[in-house]
């Protein structure tokens, strides 16, 4: 099947000189690694600890039996430069033995056959639940990394979207990401539902089929039809790449080695088929079904997303492990939205009533939203991980590669260091040294279940699973599975690639990120070991040597190196010796960039590059010093943006620019000075570090960045003043200045000082609303009552409510007519022990006034055509005095709900305010009660809606008694419906209006307005 090339609709992208030429990615295994290339790593190794041993007994009977060491500057001198020196050999040696345990693994890593994935994915299935952690991504980023989770060959794979981006966006730019971001998953699952729908019908079909044969014997027609649904899906495949949107060298891989790629394997099978077909070979039935079921697997994704930030009850701690955290915490459970006054919260939700439900997968696959999987990532990791011999592992992960084709020489050369990194990683789990790496991994939920630890933030469980103490979270989590008898495990295939950071400042953001808490975790690395003793088993040398090394060595080789470069060591401590210290090392790091399709004399700007790098390095490495001294939890800002590059921090330039001009001071001197062998050490290092600085920042560049930060600090804009209310109140609309004059009467406002108080914002929190008492000097007076809510708000001269509204709905037509208010005090009380203890001080119509007003001051916001339902009691309806001017604040029609009315004027009420009245159980009560109010409407309760579903004597007694409203202009409302059944029996009996948990949950003003759009 012909199909498009992504080169010909790539556009005109510049490419730096230096950029990557590399095309084609990675071969999934590795090439047959050869015994010559296996002896010259065990050469390496052995001649660098050798080199290293023979310096170090030198360099001590040099200077200290020999006594060149002549005073205690010389003695320390010694002393530190063989530590520098130790250092620097034990970073060298703990690389080349994990490329030796890579290339033990290659060599014995034998890929499971497809025959054999394909009848796993014939049975059933452990389940997966993919979650990608986003914050304020692109658009296209997200896309490309959720295509590729939903294509991954696995049934009724679940992915989830876990938007992290900010709730009240500041910017456009950043609300159209969270817009968008919200769109994608639904977007993405309605594009697969069209060949899911298809090859499934297929499938059925097919079954059918061999249901109505008595043999159940296959036929060539049916290979045939299979071939059919192959093509069909690898054209659909061609044509989602068709239609990506091409910007970069990531977009080309993930459509050409993707999407294409999955399309010709599917190809391939269809042209298989249809050969045999022709030469009149049938396949077993047990084979075709499993064919059948491979090309549903590809399809067959259920794609969501989920907010964490919407709801109070979840941790709100800005880092990607407590995004992970909060929806692993749901997992397993059913919940449902509950107002709060500081929030929506999510709580657990009884039979029949939950608005989310989260399953509770065996499997947890953690992708983030800047990586992609190759199809089979997840198939081929739960296979093994199903395998008896990986019962224990906690992990399965193939550590990422970079994306091929990078137009710039920094991705470029960053690129070479992950894909070095793959091999180290790789390596380490030969020494059961694993680490998770964290961009991509399959998790054994049973064993998160088991590092789970329990917090509280204030009444709110909260469920860590992976640690949040560093940004390293990945790493410390390693030790907790450690510590709980888990293993980790490295697949040997490169199946997963991520995108390297573009610039300059966004990767000392990342690199810092790499450097900061490996300091913190190092000392738990005990707990690890005691725990395997306590079980029986023996700790590894090697082990302990890697996994101290992986935490700790980019601050103790960052420190080393910057020691060897300042300071001017005795010319005696320089021997030539030190060279072949490094020089296995270069040379095996070289041959190892050579395999991964780089140049050889990359090894040099590699080293290079890690020269300017060491700011980064070392402030990462400050910064877990820090926390472990203060507690404190490191966090990064975010830098100020320059043509879309992140601009550098001021440190991260100038630290390595003194280093170049140090540098070239040493060269000076010690040609000055003779000194031959620390002249190479000083020019080398000059060379490197200004050809780095050169071709991976710019000077360009760090002249904008300079220019940026020196503006920031110079010039710091003052932000213009607000507009006082009244020059604001002359342009608005009649109705907002109306209710914002409202503030100045004396019978009580809203007020938006007092939200000031409380919040800290003239416009409150969400459902949050201050009202002045207008009895506040009575209030003063009073004798001490029972302390409540208004005893407590009173203190502040002012009510502070929350209020949620539940919707009440046309039963025929699902049309929201009105909303009942349901208003609550700022620490989520009822108010009936508010009124009771302010009814003691004699302040309770003030109160009940005050929360009517609150109840109408939040639902300004509600659709105009409603109406409002509002609880008011019975002494205040006796007393029109202060009963009529809080009506008259009202923009839209009111309705009462009263329950006492004697001694009530309900004749001379305002125009547009309605009463309702609820049924007084007995048939004839409630009757008579109509007849001698006459209210707009009648509320029927739970009790007299008991049955109506299944009893006839039910519905004929509504049925009456609906008719009998009717005659008396009185409308009919049942309250509480809680089922499908129980709206279909009283639509049936004529009854009009609604309400009720199954219609609608009492929810906030913002979340009210949200489902009315929805609707």
């Amino acid at each position: 099947m012909q199909r498009n090339s992504v080169d010909q609709r790539m556009p005109d992208a510049r490419r730096q000189w230096g950029s990557d030429r590399r095309s084609a990615p990675h071969p999934l295994v590795p090439a047959p690694i050869s015994e010559g290339r296996i002896a010259r790593g065990r050469l390496a190794i052995v001649l660098t600890i050798t080199v290293w041993a023979c310096y170090l007994i030198g360099t001590i009977i040099q200077q200290f039996i020999a006594g060149r060491a002549t005073s205690a500057r010389l003695v320390i001198e010694a002393i530190v430069y063989m530590v520098v020196v130790t250092g620097l050999a034990a970073s060298a040696t703990a690389y080349l033995i994990t490329r030796i345990g890579y290339f033990y693994r290659s060599r014995a890593h034998h890929r499971a056959p497809r025959i054999v994935l394909d009848n796993f994915l014939q049975g059933a299935t452990p389940s997966v639940t993919v979650i990608v952690p986003s914050y304020q991504e692109d658009e296209r980023v997200i896309r490309t990394t959720l295509l590729s989770a939903a294509l991954q060959e696995y049934h009724d794979l679940r992915v989830v979207l876990l938007i992290d981006d900010p709730q009240q966006p500041r910017t456009r730019a950043a609300r159209d990401l969270l817009l968008a971001a919200r769109t994608l998953p639904g977007a993405i699952e309605a594009e697969l539902a069209v060949p899911y729908g298809r090859v499934q019908a297929a499938y059925e079909r097919f079954e059918q089929t061999l249901d109505e044969r008595d043999d159940r014997v296959t036929t060539a027609d049916d290979m045939r039809d299979l071939a059919a649904e192959y093509r069909f899906a690898a054209g659909w495949l061609y044509g989602l790449g068709h239609r990506q949107e091409m910007v970069d060298h990531t977009d080309a891989f993930f459509v050409d080695h993707i999407l294409n790629a999955l399309g010709d394997d599917l190809g391939t099978i269809a042209e298989a088929l249809e050969n045999g077909a022709d030469e009149k070979a049938t396949l077993p039935a047990e084979r075709l079904i499993q064919l059948h079921r491979r090309l549903l697997a590809v399809f067959d994704a259920t794609m969501t997303s989920f907010e964490r930030k919407r709801y109070v009850s979840l941790s709100h701690e800005p880092n990607k492990a407590m995004n992970l955290n909060s929806y692993i915490g749901l997992m397993g459970g059913s919940y449902q939205e509950v107002g709060t006054p500081l929030g929506v919260a999510l709580v657990p939700a009884g039979p029949g009533q939950a608005e989310l439900i989260v399953p509770d997968p065996d499997y947890v696959l953690t992708l983030d939203a800047d990586s992609v999987l190759l199809p089979e990532y997840c198939l081929r990791l739960v296979h093994l991980m199903e395998q008896g011999a990986h019962e224990r592992d906690a992990v399965a992960q193939t550590p990422y590669s970079a994306f091929p084709g990078s137009a710039t020489r920094i991705e470029r050369i960053s690129g070479a260091t992950t894909d070095i990194q793959h091999i180290v990683h790789q390596g380490m789990t030969h020494y059961d040294a694993t680490f998770w790496v964290g961009a991509n991994a399959v998790l054994r939920k049973k064993a998160l279940d088991d590092i789970r630890e329990i917090a509280y933030e204030g009444d709110w469980e909260i469920r860590r699973y992976i640690q949040d103490r560093t940004v390293i979270e990945d790493t410390e989590s390693t030790i907790d599975l450690g510590v709980h008898g888990w293993t980790l495990y490295n697949y040997p295939e490169r199946m997963a690639y991520s995108a390297t950071p573009p610039d300059f400042g966004s990767l000392c953001i990342q690199r810092q990120r790499w450097a900061n808490g490996g300091l913190l975790i190092l000392s738990r690395l005990k707990d690890q070991f005691r725990a395997r003793a306590a079980r029986g088993k023996k700790n590894r040398f090697g082990e302990l040597f890697l996994r101290v090394n992986y935490m700790a060595s980019i601050f103790w080789s960052s420190v080393c190196l910057i020691v060897m470069l300042v300071y001017p060591f005795n010319a005696d401590l320089l021997n030539p010796i030190l060279l072949l210290v490094s020089v296995p090392y270069f040379l095996m790091m070289s041959a190892d960039l050579k395999a991964c399709g780089y140049k050889r004399l990359d090894v040099l700007r590699v080293y290079g590059f890690n020269l300017i790098l060491l700011p980064v390095n070392l402030s990462g490495s400050f910064a877990s010093i820090l926390q472990l001294l203060t507690g404190e939890k490191s966090a990064f800002k975010r830098t100020p943006k320059v043509r879309n590059r992140t601009t550098s921090a001021t440190t991260y330039l100038v630290a390595p620019l003194a280093l170049i001009a140090f540098c070239g001071y040493t060269v000076v001197r010690d040609v000055q000075l003779h000194l031959w062998d620390n002249l190479v050490f000083a020019g080398l290092n000059l060379v490197l570090a200004s050809y780095a600085m050169i071709a991976y920042v710019g000077l360009g560049n760090t002249l904008v960045d300079f220019f940026t930060h020196l503006r920031h600090w110079l010039y710091r804009p003052v932000q213009p003043k607000k507009r006082g209310r009244g020059a604001g109140a002359a342009q608005r609309p009649a109705g907002t200045a109306h209710a914002e004059n409202r503030a100045m009467v004396p019978n009580g406002a809203i007020g938006d000082w007092a939200s000031v108080l409380h919040y800290r914002s003239d416009r409150g929190s969400s459902g949050l609303v201050a009202v002045r008492s207008s009895q506040t000097a009575t209030a003063g007076k009073a004798k001490r009552g029972p302390q409540g809510p208004q005893s407590r708000s009173s203190s502040f001269e002012e009510f502070t409510f929350f209020t949620v509204f539940q919707p009440i709905f046309e039963l025929d037509t699902g049309e929201v007519v009105g909303y009942e208010a349901l208003t609550r005090f700022a620490d989520g009380t009822r108010p009936e022990r508010g009124l009771a203890a302010a009814e003691a001080r004699g302040l309770h119509i003030d109160l009940d006034a005050a929360l009517m007003r609150a109840a109408m001051a939040s639902a300004g916001a509600l659709p105009e055509h409603t109406w409002l339902a509002l609880n008011v009691s019975s002494d205040l309806l006796r007393r029109p005095r202060e009963l009529e001017p809080l009506l008259a604040e009202s923009t839209r029609p009111l309705v009462l709900e009263v329950t006492d009315t004697d001694g009530a004027d309900l004749e001379h009420l305002p125009p547009g305010v309605r009463i309702a009245v609820g049924d007084a159980g007995a048939g004839y009560d409630t009757l008579a009660r109509m007849e001698a109010l006459k209210p707009g409407f009648l509320k029927l309760g739970r009790a007299s809606l008991a049955g109506v579903e299944t009893e006839g004597a039910r519905r004929a007694s509504i049925r009456s008694l609906v008719d009998f409203a009717r005659e008396h202009g009185c409308t009919v409302i049942a309250e509480g419906i809680e089922s499908a059944q129980q709206r279909d029996a009283l639509v049936a009996c004529g009854v009009p209006l609604g309400q009720g948990f199954y219609l609608g949950r009492p929810v906030p003003v913002e979340r009210a307005l949200a489902d009315a759009a929805s609707r």
